[in-house]
């Protein structure tokens, strides 16, 4: 059998969180059966900090392209016209224009050492592989779902561009939930549903009593540390006292500039909390519900059934009211808590969601179960049709 070399372009800080189990799945199904496969990782926005372990783990089959700039905002667009106006262009200068060419020229370089492209996200890779690879590709569409629609228009929420491009460009289009394959599907997309692309955990059927709180990843995760810890000054510690409060930060995170605010902000905390950093799923799989500034880490709880609690912040990047309203209520319903805007209100959510936590646990789990069907082996059943795709051609 040949060697094969595969690129995996990831476009998003999210998706980058996809495509990190997805590529750890491709190496150990590769390894299992022995077929000479290397990976290229390209992030296009983030700084690849999520594949690190992986690379590190399989010096020679993983390495990584890393753009010389992180997208500020990571190409998230969200809030008051102004906010986002502001946002796309600090993106465009401070990330996307100085990387394009960087980008163009990379493509360009690798297109005769790669075999096929696997996209994670939106229109982007596809796009790209389109006007300067021209593979084999397949489509990781984890930036669009049937859950975010309201009109149930044919192109609601997904567009002409991408309908094109996952049509005509997509040998394969995998789809995050079975709503959204069988809306592809309609649409003349070859779409399949093998299961979520999320953690190989199985939640902990126990009497779990762990909360954990993240900020999130982008720049502002530490205004959100901040309310955190304001929120903790307004619990009452009655409700929170047989619970263990677990702080989770991303891998991306300087770990001295967070280990410095805590130890600031922890001054006057009125009771005991550990932290760790990039390990959520051992914690999320022990989590009684979780609380955090983040998208895709909610709704890895979600799949697990596990509910969150989200608050915003009214100039936050990702977790603004817009966020909550025309996203995550949308895909994640009755697996969400929407937290407030003020410690005040965070602290209020808290109390209520602990004296009424078997009755959310219940709603969360049942939509788990509609949305995702229970089928946790996504990245391991994906990474198996991909490459016994490209063994059968």
């Amino acid at each position: 059998m040949l060697p094969k070399t595969l690129l995996l372009l990831s476009n998003g800080y999210g998706e980058d969180s996809f495509a990190s189990l997805l590529l750890e799945k491709l190496v150990q199904f590769t390894k299992a059966n022995k077929i000479p496969t290397t990976f290229l990782v390209f992030p296009l926005v983030g700084n690849g900090a999520q594949f690190h372990q992986c690379q590190s783990e399989y010096p020679d089959q993983v390495s990584i392209i890393v753009p010389p700039f992180s997208l500020p905002n990571g190409g998230v667009y969200l809030g008051s016209t102004w906010q986002k106006s502001i946002r796309l262009i600090e993106d465009c200068f401070r990330g996307g224009i100085p990387n394009s060419g960087f980008i163009f020229r990379e493509l360009k370089e690798i297109k005769n050492k790669i075999d096929a492209v696997i996209g994670i996200g939106d229109f982007i890779p596809p796009l790209l592989n389109q006007l300067f690879l021209k593979k084999e590709f397949y489509m990781v569409a984890c930036a669009h779902t049937w859950l975010l629609k309201r009109k149930n228009q044919p192109l609601e929420r997904l567009g002409r561009l991408t309908r094109y491009l996952f049509r005509y460009g997509c040998r394969q289009v995998y789809t995050r939930d079975r709503p959204t394959e069988q809306w592809f599907l309609q649409l003349g997309i070859a779409a399949k549903y093998l299961g979520f692309l999320g953690p190989d955990i199985k939640k902990n059927e126990g009497n779990r009593r762990k909360i954990v709180f993240l900020p999130g990843s982008r720049k502002d995760w530490k205004n959100n540390l901040q309310f955190f810890f304001e929120t903790f000054q307004e619990v009452n510690l009655q409700p929170l006292k047989n619970y263990t409060i677990h702080i989770v930060f991303s891998p991306g995170i300087d770990s001295q500039d967070f280990q410095l605010l805590l130890a600031f902000l922890g001054k006057n905390y009125p009771f005991p909390f550990t932290w760790s950093q990039g390990d959520y799923f051992h914690h999320l799989s022990e989590s009684a519900f979780v609380v955090g500034f983040a998208g895709t880490a909610i709704e890895q709880a979600a799949f697990l059934g596990i509910p969150s609690i989200e608050p915003w912040q009214k100039n936050a990047i990702q977790a603004n009211r817009d966020f909550i309203e025309n996203r995550q209520k949308l895909l994640l319903r009755e697996a969400l808590i929407p937290g407030g805007d003020t410690p005040i209100q965070l602290a209020q959510v808290l109390k209520n969601t602990i004296l009424n936590l078997p009755s959310y646990q219940k709603a969360a789990e049942s939509f788990s179960q509609k949305v995702w069907e229970g089928k946790s082996n996504g990245g391991m059943m994906i990474a198996e049709n991909i490459m016994r795709s490209l063994i059968n051609q």
